[in-house]
């Protein structure tokens, strides 16, 4: 989840025009007012709803859920005791009942997504693993065969696979805490040749042994991805990802070697766009009538393959999936999708997408700082999730 090189950033700082209600020191987009009166009743039908080019809205009560606690949100980032939170969008049963930015952000800005990029690079894996154009078991440096001189200094190289890039389990030495002296460090500040620089650090350990972060893998798979489709990525993802589901706002950090894109966490979008993303998760792969990624590939993401990794998140200790973070709803429970999990996309400086299946719930907060961390993922599971309702 380590920081990109900020000057590549092509975030747009303009405010909302419209709708705006100022609150102590941040501005927020809101849906419609909530009623002290009777709760009107919505149509129940979020299984077959999907966004065309707006999204419905409805109050936060009409889906369950007490408004008083998103006021406490609030004045948590007004007061500054939650600095550096940008946004915060809920959708529950396809309505869209809280949208909010905080100054300097807005409806327009095109975020940073840091590491969340990592989740949607999965997403991406998974279309072309759909299409039989992937094959996980094969060798990076097959797919990548520019880069086979690397495994003269350790024939461990040869065994990593593309899906040991997926489950953060290559045996790579990469390391991005502490960043300064990182090899992350040293990759976003390159301007050669990033995979290169990622596939060379030495092994710590055989593939597939342990679980350790490694942002240039997954810049690694992109690359592979790239390569195996014949597309640079970002043509890639606008084909057959984003365009699928209405994404426009899409951009990415590419080197200035070779324009590979930063697939570990240089991309880019409005929160109002990955909120699409995480709708597309939510509804199993599918929107409207296309099954853009199969209901198998969203399943394989949301399974452990380590159970205990390094990050704590909303209050408790995380497994980790596919490029997904994934955080049990009931720790007394098996995590188990779809009934006993949250998948969370999280990234440097506040950046997360929660998809909670059981809940038909989905959470985008994006941020510009890490005070505090994860303000947002502690926010959905410890008070968000206790309190909602059934409608």
């Amino acid at each position: 989840m380590g920081p990109i090189n900020a000057a590549t950033s092509v975030c747009k700082r303009t405010c909302v025009l419209g709708l705006l209600l100022v609150v102590g020191c941040h501005r927020a987009t809101l849906g419609p007012s909530s009623s002290n009166g009777p709760i009107s009743p919505v149509m129940q039908d979020g299984a077959t709803y999907w966004p065309d080019a707006t999204w419905r809205t409805a109050n936060p009560e009409q889906v369950g859920i007490d408004a008083s606690l998103i006021q406490r949100f609030d004045e948590r980032v007004a007061s500054g005791r939650w600095r550096g939170v940008d946004s915060l969008l809920i959708i529950r049963h396809g309505y869209l009942v809280i949208e909010r930015y905080y100054i300097p952000s807005s409806r327009e800005h095109v975020h940073t997504m840091q590491s969340v990029s990592k989740s949607v690079t999965s997403l991406l894996a998974g279309t072309l693993v759909d299409a039989g154009r992937l094959a996980l078991e094969t060798p990076v440096l097959e797919a990548l065969p520019q880069y086979r001189d690397l495994a003269t200094t350790d024939r461990r190289k040869t065994a990593i696979t593309l899906d040991h890039l997926l489950q953060m389990r290559s045996g790579i030495d990469f390391f991005e805490s502490p960043y300064e002296g990182s090899p992350l460090e040293r990759l976003n500040n390159s301007r050669g040749d990033w995979v290169r620089i990622a596939l060379d650090l030495p092994m710590n350990a055989d593939p597939g042994a342990i679980w350790q972060y490694n942002s240039g893998g997954v810049i690694a798979l992109g690359a592979a991805l790239s390569r195996v489709s014949g597309a640079p990525l970002p043509d890639l993802a606008n084909e057959l990802l984003f365009a699928p589901v209405g994404v426009s706002s899409a951009r990415w950090v590419l080197s200035s070697y070779n324009s590979t894109a930063h697939a570990g966490g240089g991309l880019h979008l409005t929160a109002l766009d990955l909120a699409r993303i995480g709708y597309l998760v939510l509804r199993e792969g599918r929107w409207k009538n296309q099954q853009v990624i199969s209901r198998a590939w969203i399943s394989r993401s949301a399974t452990p393959t380590t159970l205990q990794a390094s990050r704590i998140l909303g209050l408790r200790p995380t497994a980790y999936g596919h490029l997904w973070w994934l955080l049990p709803l009931d720790s007394a429970r098996p995590l188990r999708y779809p009934d006993n999990v949250a998948l969370v996309a999280a990234g440097n400086l506040n950046q997360f997408l929660l998809v909670i299946p059981a809940q038909d719930l989905v959470v985008v907060s994006t941020g510009s700082s890490n005070g505090p961390w994860p303000a947002a993922v502690d926010f959905v599971m410890g008070e968000l999730l206790p309190a909602l309702r059934d409608q």
